[in-house]
């Protein structure tokens, strides 16, 4: 019979205890008898480096979260998706040409006030009309709110040799008085279609050479009153968006003096 208190192993089985004993019981060796914590530390190694390169993961989300969250605070909510707005206003270099009535016609010209720019010519067919008809439904819209801004509305003629400023006093006017058409010399009428995005061509017939029609861009072009390049409509042109995404234009420029300073700082 056993002594009192002594216990009994029977058969080979190792005695129970702590891991230190198991260990010590154990022919293998001690490192086959690591806890699972310290197995899942050699499985997968983080360390201090690995930290800190989560932390910086981390804090590069957060700042592109924050970003998004405030640029999209900072873009008119109301917009039309035929009306983009420049991140930053695009300058307009030096140029000179003729308005209908005669006068020169220069940067000076786009300074002071918001003005609507739309290249076309007066022998279009179709395009032309139908955008200073818009442009003209739009002026009356926006003429109709007392107080509120209004901007000049210019047509220039990308068809300088049949569109003299004594033609485009004829046309122009008939769709609005209000209106001013421009021509002038081929070279200075690519200096300010060039910086706003505009294209042209002269498409010659099969009769003869003074046969063709001018192929051109239909979009709109906003200036803001310190004479830069705001704004982008592109076709087709409503006369209730037109006038809808410049009172929402025009606001988000409230604040900002002809100088660039902001107001509300001075």
């Amino acid at each position: 019979m056993p002594e009192t208190g002594t216990s009994i192993n029977r058969g080979n089985r190792p005695p129970r205890g702590n891991g230190e004993g198991l260990a010590r019981a154990s022919p293998l060796p001690t490192t086959c008898c690591k806890t699972m914590n310290e197995q899942k530390q050699d499985e997968y190694p983080i360390g201090n480096l690995g930290l800190v390169m989560i932390g910086f993961a981390l804090l590069a989300i957060i700042c592109m979260l924050l970003w998004f969250g405030v640029s999209q605070k900072e873009k008119p909510t109301n917009l039309d998706a035929v009306t983009t707005i420049l991140g930053e206003p695009r300058e307009i270099p030096p140029f000179t040409l003729l308005d209908h009535h005669g006068n020169p016609f220069t940067q000076a010209n786009l300074r002071g006030q918001w003005t609507f720019l739309y290249f076309g010519y007066t022998a279009c067919p179709d395009v032309c009309p139908t955008t200073l008809g818009a442009l003209t439904r739009a002026d009356r819209l926006l003429r109709a709110e007392p107080g509120g801004t209004h901007p000049k509305f210019v047509f220039i003629s990308v068809d300088p040799e049949r569109d003299a400023p004594e033609q485009l006093a004829r046309y122009v006017p008939y769709f609005n008085p209000n209106f001013l058409g421009v021509t002038g010399a081929e070279e200075e009428i690519a200096n300010l279609a060039r910086p706003l995005g505009v294209v042209y061509r002269r498409v010659y017939g099969d009769d003869s050479e003074s046969s063709y029609i001018m192929d051109h861009s239909a979009s709109i072009s906003l200036v803001d009153p310190q004479g830069r390049m705001a704004a982008v409509l592109s076709p087709p042109h409503d006369a209730s968006a037109i006038a809808r995404n410049f009172r929402e234009i025009a606001s988000r420029f409230e604040g900002v003096s002809a100088d660039g300073r902001d107001r509300a700082k001075e």
